[in-house]
């Protein structure tokens, strides 16, 4: 069976294939009506809890790195910490540092300069990805829930839960109607947000409610703008329709041991399931 454990494979195929029919894959699930194939990685190496908890993943394009929001061990002064890790050279790994608890627990990219921006206790820092420091960007001593970057910074602070777009010296704040915990933005500047309510599109002072499930674990959005949310059942597609009423959720995988969820270079699903990091390829096998 290759990398994948046969513990590991053994979840996936039998939450995922109910079908009579001769496999052609042995190591996919079906995803919506396509067969991916289910391949190991690596164990994502960093200083966790006993109970390993990863909660967001993304991935660097220019560096080809992959970045992860994890909880660290319960005797570490920080809550939460960042760490990332080489695509290429897994054994090139580390944890995001500062002269104090910053307890970044968010990250996004500015993907055409290469720019990671971090959340934490206390405010917007940015990181120099060839010296690894931190330099103070926005909101000291603001404690950032969320962010999201489309050509600004778009954050939530703790206790107010408004989405707030950074623009130069100005703050805009975009949504403040219902109180947001995680969100994404589209090109064509829909909001995908979640709140204690459900999970909500929004644009232009438009509200529709795609799911009253207020406990998704993440979202995300690939790399053709396909917005994607995942939870304890598995993975789910987010599409937005040409009127906002039009858009719905739709679940497109079993995957119960999912952590959390991005998409590399090729725009394939990777998924962690504990500290172990899975990718998941598009194949030709029509049963799976």
């Amino acid at each position: 069976m290759g990398f994948i454990s046969d513990a590991i494979l053994l979840v996936f195929i039998t939450a995922i294939v109910e079908s009579n029919e001769v496999s052609d894959c042995s190591t996919c699930i079906k995803v919506n009506v396509t067969c991916f194939n289910v391949s190991y990685l690596f164990d994502i190496q960093a200083p966790f809890r006993k109970t390993v908890v990863i909660t967001k993943l993304g991935v660097l394009r220019s560096t080809n790195t992959l970045y992860f929001s994890f909880e660290p061990n319960i005797d570490d002064i920080e809550y939460s910490k960042i760490g990332f890790i080489s695509m290429e050279e897994p054994t090139n790994t580390s944890v995001i540092g500062a002269k104090q608890a910053m307890n970044f627990g968010t990250f996004d990219f500015d993907q055409d300069n290469g720019l990671v921006y971090l959340g934490g206790s206390d405010g917007i820092y940015v990181l120099d990805t060839n010296s690894h420091r931190v330099a103070p960007y926005s909101s000291r001593g603001d404690t950032i829930l969320s962010m999201f970057y489309r050509g600004h910074v778009y954050f939530i602070r703790d206790r107010e839960y408004k989405i707030v777009k950074k623009k130069g010296d100005n703050f805009d704040i975009l949504l403040d109607y219902i109180p947001a915990k995680n969100f994404v933005i589209n090109k064509y500047n829909v909001i995908v947000f979640l709140s204690r309510h459900g999970l909500y599109a929004y644009k232009n002072n438009e509200f529709f409610l795609l799911s009253s499930n207020a406990f998704f674990r993440g979202l995300t959005i690939d790399n053709y703008e396909n917005i994607y949310a995942w939870w304890v059942d598995g993975i789910y597609k987010i599409t937005i329709g040409e009127k906002l009423s039009q858009s719905r959720i739709d679940k497109i995988a079993n995957t119960p041991m999912i952590g959390a969820l991005t998409f590399d270079n090729d725009n394939n699903f990777l998924i962690t399931e504990g500290k172990s990091l899975y990718r998941l390829t598009e194949t030709n096998s029509t049963v799976c």
